[in-house]
């Protein structure tokens, strides 16, 4: 994928923007179009088996992903959630979560699962990432929060490794340009949409920049 230059202080004004478009969102109208997402990821083919998934936990006006992550859970998925390495700056790895298990708030202020040897999930074990964002365009390019932590885990992941943001349908921004070390996504899933950027499987035969 052809990547473009880009201005630091535009990206800036953009992850600006946006976030305060999702902050000035009513929780009603955050449930409502969270629900909608949550609605196409349950009908997800590549879902309807279990699967080792990286999935967060919302915050800040993001769709949210409680509701989803708990359906995931009671269909038999190794759900797991990111931890921020304390020591090591835009590192994160991922622990196995159960709905119901403690949380713990790091520095951020952001809730965790346990780290313990045992919970702890290599980024080459993953099969699907739900990704966060705050801006994407059709081909799959994702700009978020600034720390570069998914850029670094998504050059970890195996090649089958399905990567999908989750999005408003704001967030689109058509002649969005990205940094040369950003890693693109191969879906986004928005309220309306289901952008299918790279297909990695036969159920999903539309092929680049198609939405559903």
């Amino acid at each position: 994928m052809k990547h473009t230059t880009y201005n630091k202080k535009t990206v800036q004004d953009l992850r600006q923007r946006i976030k305060e478009q999702r902050r000035a969102l009513s929780l009603a109208e955050v449930n409502a179009l969270s629900q909608q997402v949550y609605a196409q990821v349950a009908k997800h083919p590549f879902l309807q088996t279990p699967r080792t998934i990286a999935s967060y936990l919302s915050c800040a006006g993001e769709i949210a992903t409680t509701e989803i992550n708990s359906f995931l859970g009671s269909l038999g998925h190794h759900l797991c959630l990111p931890v921020i390495d304390p020591e090591i700056k835009g590192q994160m790895e991922f622990y196995r979560y159960n709905e119901g298990d403690t949380l713990y708030p790091n520095r951020y202020a952001i809730l965790e699962p346990a780290v313990t040897p045992q919970s702890h999930v290599a980024p080459d074990l993953l099969e699907v990432v739900l990704v966060p964002l705050v801006a994407f365009n059709t081909k799959g390019d994702r700009v978020g929060m600034g720390g570069g932590y998914y850029d670094r885990l998504l050059k970890k992941i195996s090649i089958s490794c399905i990567t999908i943001g989750l999005a408003y349908d704001f967030q689109m921004v058509p002649n969005l340009s990205c940094q040369q070390w950003d890693m693109p996504l191969d879906e986004i899933i928005t309220p309306t949409q289901h952008y299918i950027c790279n297909s990695k499987y036969s159920a999903l035969a539309p092929t680049s920049s198609t939405s559903r």
